[in-house]
Order: C-alpha cells, then structure tokens, then sequence
C-alpha cells in the first residue's frame, strides 16, 4: 500500500481527533471579557444644555466559559429538585414497606386458617341428605367457602425517562425519552421521574386487584411493572367460636368436618382484622403525609431541568464516542497491509 496514502488517511481521522478534543475548550485564547463596562448617558439640563453621564455596570457580552457555568447551574438545580423530591418518596417507601410488612402477616395468619380449615372453610359431600357424617373417603366431593384471594403489594408506581436520570441514566442513549417506563418506587429511584401514581395492592377480597389513584397510568409504557403478589389472604374468618365446631350440615349435602382448633381460629380472625386495621391507617397516614399532586407538579419542572443537562452530557458523550470509534479506525488503518 502508499503509505503517503494511508498516512493521509490516518490524518483526516487524527485531525478529527484533535477537533473533538478542542471541542469544549473556551475559544477565546485567554482572553476574558470584562466584569464591567462604562455605560455613558447624555442627559438633558434645565438651562437646554446636555450633560455627559458615565457609570460602571456589569458587562452583558457574551463569554465561552459562561457555557460551563451554565451547564453547571442546571445540573446543581436538577439535583437540588430531586433531593426535593426525594424527601417526600423516601417517606412513601417507607410507609409501603410498613404496609406490606403487615399484608405479609395477613398472608401468614391466612395460611394457617386455610391449614386449619377455619369457618368459612372446606366442606365436604355427605353420605346422606339428612345427616352431617362427612366422607373424606373415595368419592367424597368438596366445596370451599373461604373465599380465598391474592394479596398484591402496595406500591407507588413511578414514571420515569429513564435514559434522562435515576439509576439507569444514558447520556449516550439515541432518544431521551425511550423507555419511558412503569417501575416500582424504591429507594435507589426516589427523587427520580416525573410522575408519581398511588397503586394500592389488594387487601380485602371486595377490592380490585389494584386501586390505581390516576387515570393517565397506561400499564402498555416499556418496562411495566405490577404489584408484587404476596400470597393468599382471608377477611372472612369468622370470629364466633362455635362456627369452627364440626361436624355440622352447612348446606344441601354438604358437611363441615369442624377446624380442630376452634379458639385459634378466633385468634386468627381477631388477629386479620386488627391487621387490615392498622394497613387502612397507614395508607390514611401515607396520603396526609405526601402531598403527590404537588410532588408531580415539582417532578415536572425536575425533568425539565434533568433534560437540559441530558443534552449537554449526550454532546460530551457522542464525542467520546466517535473518539473511541475514531481511535478503533485508526488501529485497523495501521493494520492494513
């Protein structure tokens, strides 16, 4: 091969090099623009004659090192908004894991009850119509009346650009604003996102699976996440002791065997109750505590800021990366024969 040819070559690849290098140093070769400048004025006298008026004020001219104060001002302020911001999350996390600490025991205390088979229970076919002998044996049909249902966490749901900032930032990223996902409010995302959503987990068995306080929350965005399934639960235990007792006829050719333990299964049903209790007040304590209107109209401006410094740091990441593109090129270049 020429090698004035490849040398050229390597050289329009090099200069480039250099110009990227260059690319965010200030232009102005050490010269500064002035703090201040005279302002002068000519102002008119009583007598119809004009005076001159000088005064010193700060210089307006533009500076290149101004870009880098700028960009510094804007990264200070998104990072003021979401310490802001990150206040008033941390307090929603830390009420959601006191919440599901205690949907976690409902799920427990619900295991036992259904191991127990306390009132609502399991029923069993009986061998006459009349009578309340059950038969567990062959042929033996069942019947549950517990009314068992899945428990889901309560969570806030969180929107978030998360190429723009929190955990998963790209600065080298395409599109700003791809993906633009659904993720669970933790503590490594708070202060994060621009949109905050109450998802209420199930509690009770008359609720819906989720209780979601907005309607603009689109379960279709990339990287959906739900509600994390905590197990079964019960709310109809019956706290009347007898009700456990057994056996006794509970409807047509059904019979129910009875829980064997009677008083714990009261136990668990008191115990479920104060439970669902306490989670009801924790959610009220929750909501007076964060103001989430207000947090999502902070979080709004937050991204604003977050997305001008996205830009100015994608600038800085393209040009790494066509300088690591353009360092590849070079190597391959010296390689070639």
């Amino acid at each position: 091969m020429d090698e004035s040819l490849k040398n050229r070559t390597i050289k329009i690849l090099q200069d480039e090099q250099n110009q990227l290098d260059d690319a965010f140093k200030p232009q102005s070769g050490g010269v500064n623009v002035p703090q201040k400048i005279e302002k002068v004025t000519v102002v008119e006298n009583g007598d119809g004659t004009y005076t001159k008026k000088t005064e010193e004020v700060d210089s307006k001219l533009y500076d290149d090192s101004v870009v880098g104060i700028v960009e510094a001002e804007i990264k200070r302020d998104a990072s003021t908004l979401q310490e802001f911001c990150k206040e008033f999350d941390d307090i929603i996390v830390s009420y959601n894991a006191q919440i599901n600490a205690k949907k976690q025991e409902l799920v427990t205390l619900s295991v036992e009850a259904i191991n127990l088979n306390c009132w609502p229970g399991i029923a069993y076919s009986t061998t006459t119509s009349g009578g309340i002998t059950t038969n567990t044996g062959i042929g033996s049909t069942t019947q549950d009346f517990s009314n068992s249902y899945d428990v889901y966490a309560d969570r806030e749901a969180l929107e978030i650009y998360q190429n723009i900032a929190g955990p998963s930032v790209n600065y080298g990223a395409d599109n700003p604003f791809n993906p633009d996902a659904i993720v669970t409010l933790t503590l490594s995302y708070s202060g994060y996102g621009y949109e905050n959503n109450r998802d209420n987990g199930r509690l009770l068995s008359t609720d819906d699976a989720t209780e979601v306080e907005s309607d603009d929350y689109d379960p279709a965005k990339n990287s959906f996440q739900s509600s994390s399934n905590l197990g079964l639960g019960r709310d109809n235990v019956s706290t009347t002791l007898a009700d456990h007792n057994g056996p006794r006829n509970v409807g047509a050719f059904r019979a129910y065997a009875g829980s064997g333990d009677s008083s714990r299964c009261v136990e668990i049903a008191n115990e479920i109750d104060t439970l669902i209790t306490e989670i009801q007040t924790l959610r009220s304590q929750r909501e007076s505590a964060v103001n989430r209107s207000g947090l999502n109209d902070v979080k709004e401006k937050k991204m604003e800021k977050e997305l001008q410094d996205w830009g100015s740091e994608n600038v800085k990441a393209k040009q790494t990366q066509r300088k690591t593109s353009n360092s590849s090129l070079i190597s391959t270049i010296n390689s070639m024969s």
